[in-house]
């Protein structure tokens, strides 16, 4: 009997199975969600987003420092019904968090 040969990352990802797929589909929604906060931002704040998320009723957007944040949370009310709009779901609260965008420091 010969040694069956690894499947490859590429071809599981074209199958679609399983957690590869999950993997797929959610970072397609983050993607979405993405495009969704920087499209309803003036274009300055839009730079400085760098990640969104909309999971059980809360849109998470990610900026680069807490002086975007600030800025950003004045934006917030209008943002969230905007959003929820674009992507056709319903987010009852939104919350801005400060993640450096990049390779986190080493401790």
């Amino acid at each position: 009997m010969s040694p069956k040969k690894p499947t490859a990352v590429s071809e599981l990802l074209q199958k679609g199975q399983g957690l590869l797929e999950r993997l797929r589909q959610g970072s397609s929604q983050a993607d979405e969600t993405l495009r969704a906060v920087r499209a309803e931002l003036p274009g300055e704040f839009a730079q400085q987003v760098w990640g969104a998320s909309a999971r059980a009723g809360t849109l998470t957007v990610l900026v680069t420092s807490a002086a975007w944040a600030t800025r950003v949370r004045y934006h917030a009310p209008g943002l969230r019904e905007q959003v929820a709009r674009r992507l056709g779901v319903t987010l009852e609260r939104i919350t801005i968090r400060v993640r450096p965008a990049g390779p986190m420091p080493r401790p």
